[in-house]
């Protein structure tokens, strides 16, 4: 078993995105950080992405699920292969889509050191390279109104978001996280599989068990997924919307989810005229299906 104090396990999961993943992994083996491991998870991939990566970097510790788990479950499989493997001091996850600046992971690690109340912490991220338009620095959370989404997206940097803070989640498309997060509050629900709002979830327990997430501007990446990238898609819609409604009940209070609900009406109809004016009469109906899944879950 591979140990040191202050090891970082990189967990990537991949599903059919061969040459995203191999480019994010181009980056990740430019970081002047040290020691770190890369975990990749092929979540099923039928692209010969697996192949691809084995081929291209022999440094990966590669785990070939022969399903798709979702992303919480093929997160949670990077988990259980870095408990196994390594000891470790971080974890630091990335979606395969994404690229990272050299210096960000030493910046990430060395904050987290800094900072005793901290158990996250995230980078600026801006979409695609070399663009300057800012992709996240944070997830803005109201649970009266059920606002949530990434603070100052589709900014362009003027120096707006250089200062370091705490945020009240962060999106797990890169972040990173001590050990003992993991250890105290559990790992991302595999209920908000296949995908949608799992990071706003341990964001959100992480907070619930002491943990403070941090912002770290000085730390860089690049993220070109996202809405605005990828355009609508009903299937995707469906699970975002019925994840949002299991996210909203585990985490409000009484009177948040009065307020959440009272609202309800009032965003839908925007949100359906909105798509309808658009041509998106079968995101409607995805997201339909999807509120009627998540509003009677259990």
């Amino acid at each position: 078993m591979i140990q040191d104090p202050e090891l970082v396990v990189i967990i990537i999961l991949n599903l059919n995105k061969k040459e995203d993943t191999l480019k994010c992994l181009e980056s990740v083996f430019r970081l002047d950080y040290s020691p770190y491991e890369v975990v990749v998870v092929d979540n099923g991939s039928t692209d010969g992405s697996a192949d691809a990566i084995s081929r291209a970097f022999s440094r990966v510790h590669l785990i070939k699920s022969t399903n798709n788990l979702g992303v919480s479950g093929g997160r949670n499989l990077g988990i259980e292969y870095a408990n196994n493997n390594f000891r470790y001091e971080y974890l630091f996850f990335l979606d395969n889509d994404t690229l990272v600046e050299d210096s960000s992971l030493a910046k990430l690690t060395e904050a987290l050191k800094n900072d005793r109340e901290a158990g996250l912490a995230f980078p600026k991220a801006y979409r695609e390279f070399p663009s300057k338009i800012v992709m996240s620095v944070g997830i803005y959370i109201n649970l009266y109104t059920g606002s949530i989404y990434d603070m100052g997206a589709g900014e362009i940097d003027r120096g707006q978001y250089s200062l370091p803070r705490y945020a009240p989640a962060c999106g797990a498309f890169g972040f990173i996280a001590k050990k003992g997060v993991f250890s105290q509050v559990g790992w991302f629900d595999e209920i908000f599989n296949p995908y949608g709002w799992e990071d706003v979830d341990f964001s959100l327990r992480a907070r619930k068990g002491g943990f403070k997430i941090l912002y770290v501007p000085e730390a860089l990446m690049y993220h070109k997924g996202g809405k605005a990238s990828r355009g609508p898609l009903p299937e995707y819609e469906k699970y975002k919307i019925r994840n949002f409604f299991i996210l909203m009940r585990r985490h409000t209070n009484l009177l948040q989810w009065i307020c959440f609900v009272t609202l309800i009406p009032l965003k839908t109809i925007f949100r359906i005229m909105g798509e309808l004016y658009r041509g998106n009469s079968k995101v409607v109906l995805a997201q339909f299906r999807g509120f009627l899944d998540g509003f009677i879950q259990d």
